[in-house]
């Protein structure tokens, strides 16, 4: 943590989307959604690469359903370049890339591993790195442009993802299936600067499930202005490097 290397890893993603910009800014649209594709794919790859290395070595683990925000991230990236799907680059720009971008400055889970070099420890580098890249991708060489309708839809979808997590978080943990899954981040505050917040609340136990309503309304809460504020940025963004592109055309 903190150290050169742990710089360059947090500037890695915009200084590799810098020089793509600067490669392919006049290439054709078909170059840049090939480009694109490899980016989502890699993406995914990722992703199954650890999900297969966990059940190798454990069997079933509540690691492998990808109900963390930056585990779905890494498919939302791969439907939005692979698919020029407005709804998943929703998803990716507006919240995975927060989030993506946040793990990358903090870095605690990647500084714990034994090796650098152990599967996912490369999984926890590469995934983050590449959801951060691929929703910059998606947004700014204009491969999806999430449009209300597409936002909306992606909230919705968000939605649909934290209502199975907030009951699987309790399962898991209450069960000692696993003590550390926290999808969302809305079991615990462990991970995340929220803790002011948990504490605001008190932990409620309804057999195996248990909820703190205030710290899970203040992650909704901080969850949709977060998303909302990227969808303004992204409607921003695109406007003024389109509008750009077309008046140096003219």
């Amino acid at each position: 943590m903190w150290s050169p290397f742990h710089f360059v890893y947090i500037a890695s993603p915009f200084v590799i989307i810098a020089a793509l910009w600067l490669i392919l800014r006049k290439r054709s649209e078909k170059t840049r959604y090939i480009v694109g594709a490899v980016i989502g794919c890699i993406s995914l790859s990722v992703l199954l690469m650890r999900n297969i290395d966990i059940f190798v070595r454990e069997g079933f683990d509540p690691e492998i359903i990808p109900l963390q925000v930056c585990h779905f991230g890494n498919i939302a990236v791969f439907i939005a370049l692979v698919f020029k799907n407005k709804t998943a680059g929703a998803v990716a720009w507006c919240l995975n890339l927060i989030c993506a971008f946040c793990s990358l400055v903090v870095a605690d889970s990647l500084a714990g591993y034994e090796s650098f070099f152990m599967i996912r420890a490369q999984g926890y580098f590469w995934g983050h790195l590449f959801i951060v890249l691929g929703a910059l991708y998606a947004v700014l060489f204009g491969i999806v442009k999430i449009d209300r309708k597409s936002f909306l839809i992606g909230v919705g979808c968000v939605f649909l993802l934290f209502i199975p997590s907030l009951i699987l978080n309790a399962y898991f943990r209450n069960t000692a299936v696993s003590d550390t899954i926290n999808y969302f981040y809305i079991f615990d505050s462990h991970g995340i600067p929220f803790e002011v917040f948990y504490d605001l609340g008190v932990m409620r136990y309804y057999g195996w499930f248990s909820i703190n309503y205030v710290y899970v309304a203040f992650i909704i809460a901080i969850g949709i202005a977060g998303m909302s504020g990227f969808y303004f940025l992204q409607r921003w963004l695109q406007k003024f490097i389109f509008k750009g592109r077309r008046q140096g055309r003219d």
